[in-house]
């Protein structure tokens, strides 16, 4: 019988704990002063410290042996900071654009293969539907999925599509690669990728590219969701399409930053 203690890793718990023990007023710490204050045992205290400093996140002075955060410390700190503030940017855009026009709006980033749904309005009083937190297998199914493959080198494409396996959802499901490759090349040309009841009977997407303007590379997508009460593709692709790019480009602008930090 499993339990949530079986997958809580008490060595973690007292590395962030450490960690956790420097502050501005505490920026130096000895070794004796963590174990006193954290109660983690001297032998246990020396290895996680040791472990630490290896890693970056700890800096030990050689002569007075004190401590301090180190620079992967200080790097993850600011990514955390500059995601907040990324995501209060990217809510604020997100939120005009849903309350100007009652739209569902996704945004997605590309993590692995896997498209990880960063932020959702939902629109009122109307019937659709949203990815899950961790949609996998839907990069071919999906708009942001082939907004984001649209970003990607001719050869990185090719190696991704080959690698994937074209699962149908629906009976409009693309599960042909050699048609795959050429909605994606509509999708390059045209700055939006859609999607007619691809994913889920009655829904109907269409999506831009998120792309990191420092490096050039795509890093996910954003899509307007409707269902075909609402809507028909044909109607989404005229009245929203201009609307979808401008908002993929003010995401982007958003999240400028070295492809590695993400």
């Amino acid at each position: 019988m499993t339990t949530e203690n079986q997958y809580f890793s008490t060595s973690l718990e007292k590395g962030l704990k450490i960690l956790s023990l420097f502050s501005i007023d505490n920026p130096k710490l000895t070794q004796s002063d963590i174990c006193r204050t954290s109660g983690i045992n001297m032998t246990s205290t020396y290895r996680f410290v040791n472990t630490l400093v290896r890693l970056g996140y700890l800096e030990k002075d050689a002569r007075t042996k004190e401590l301090r955060l180190g620079i992967r410390s200080l790097a993850l700190s600011a990514n955390i900071i500059r995601t907040i503030d990324e995501m209060r940017l990217i809510k604020g855009v997100v939120d005009k654009v849903h309350d100007n026009n009652n739209i569902t709006i996704d945004v997605v980033f590309a993590i692995d293969g896997n498209l990880v749904r960063t932020y959702h309005r939902e629109a009122t009083e109307t019937l659709t539907y949203h990815l899950p937190a961790v949609a996998r297998n839907s990069m071919h199914n999906t708009s942001v999925g082939k907004a984001y493959l649209s970003t990607l080198p001719e050869d990185i494409l090719k190696e991704m599509i080959d690698g994937m396996s074209l699962v149908p959802k629906t009976t409009k499901t693309i599960v042909d690669k050699d048609r795959l490759v050429n909605e994606i090349e509509k999708t390059q040309q045209r700055g939006y990728a859609a999607c007619d009841e691809e994913y889920l009977p009655g829904l109907v997407t269409i999506g831009a590219p998120l792309i990191n303007q420092t490096t050039g590379k795509g890093i996910g997508g954003v899509s307007f969701d409707f269902s075909i009460i609402q809507h028909s593709a044909r109607e989404v692709e005229k009245k929203y399409s201009a609307m979808i790019v401008e908002l993929g480009k003010s995401l982007s602008e958003i999240l400028q930053r070295d492809d590695h930090e993400r």
